[in-house]
Order: C-alpha cells, then structure tokens, then sequence
C-alpha cells in the first residue's frame, strides 16, 4: 500500500493535468443531488462541480492528490473538505452522506480485504436510502483482456516505470460484493471498460 501511495503521489501532476475532465456517469449522478456528497478515492478533484445545494467530501491516499485537489476547488469556487485517509477507515460518522461516489479507485487496493472493508466504509458513512455510484474497470476492457485478473498498469516518468496496481472486476462478481456489504443494486451495467453501478443503501427500519 504505501509503494502505491509513493506512485500516486509521483505522478500526481500529470495525473491532474490529463484527468480533468469529469467521467459522463458522475456528471449525470451528480445532477440534482443536494446535501453532503462523499467523492472516495478523488484524486485531483476531477469530479467536483459548482453548486449551490452540495458540499462535497473529497478523500483519496495520496497527499499530492488532496494537494491539487485544493486547489482546483478554490480555483473554481467550490464548497468542499479534503482528507487524507485510506479507504478502508474514514474519518467520518455514520449515516453522514446524503449520496456518495467512488469512481475508478476501488479497483486500485491491493488487497481483497481491504477492498471489502473500503466498500463497508463508503457503506457505513451514507445515510439510510441515499444512492451512491461505484464504477471499476472490467475484466472484458479490451487493453486488459488477455491479463490476470490482479495486473499493473506503467505509467512512464521520465526514465522510470511506474507499476500502478489493478483488480479487474467481472460484473457478477461485483454484483455479489456489493450484494454482501448490504446495498441494494438499482443497475449494474459492464460496458467492456467499466462496470458502473448505481445503488441504494436500505433502511433497516
């Protein structure tokens, strides 16, 4: 964990310079949320968005990423908090969020457990029937097709290489995940890059 935190936090000002721009999903999740919005694993804050009725909580390991974040939130005049936390123990009280995203980071932990408890987090953090969007990449993406299910991605730096570590979902076996921490699916979509899933946390009222 902590050699993925050193190459996020490397590659952390390229990162923010090419992923800026917001994935469309996100957008069309965002749109009409009001309240505090949990964004796990945000990186340089490419999802951040300008309003009114959302204050969002922005977590991600890598301090250079919290780092950039700041500051394109304050370029653009955005209500937010950042933390630098691990996924898996957030710095939050239950039941705080009134929706919740966690886009493209799941796939990035190293460890089955750790995964696991990271979604029980994001879990445990939501308010009763808030909706929350998790996206991973797919087993099916066409660059990883031939590859194992636990891979690496090279980032070049320099004269470096730097191995950023995945976990290639399939869908069902997502399904079954999500199912097991206790949220109920209200779509779950592989299209051969991303498996994308929209979800509701129950009252257990």
């Amino acid at each position: 964990m902590e050699n993925q935190k050193k190459i996020w936090d490397s590659i952390a000002p390229e990162w923010n310079r090419f992923r800026n721009k917001p994935m469309l999903e996100a957008s069309m999740f965002i749109d009409g949320k009001k309240g505090k919005i949990l964004d796990l694993g945000c990186g340089s804050g490419r999802h951040l968005v300008k309003s009114r009725s959302l204050k969002f909580y922005g977590v991600d390991f890598s301090k250079e990423m919290i780092r950039l974040a700041k500051i394109n939130a304050k370029k653009k005049g955005i209500d937010a908090r950042f933390f630098v936390s691990n996924s898996h123990k957030l710095p939050f009280k239950d039941n705080l969020f009134d929706s919740a995203m966690y886009i493209a980071a799941l796939h990035c932990i190293p460890s089955e457990r750790f995964r696991e408890k990271s979604l029980r987090e994001f879990f445990r953090t939501m308010k009763k029937n808030s909706k929350a969007l998790i996206t991973v990449w797919s087993k099916n993406h066409i660059k990883f097709v031939n590859h194992p299910k636990e891979s690496t991605v090279t980032w070049k730096k320099n004269s470096e290489e730097l191995q950023r570590y995945y976990y290639l979902y399939d869908k069902q076996e997502l399904r079954d995940l999500l199912k097991a921490v206790g949220f109920k699916i209200i779509s779950i979509k592989d299209d051969n890059k991303n498996i994308i899933a929209i979800l509701k946390k129950q009252s257990t009222s």
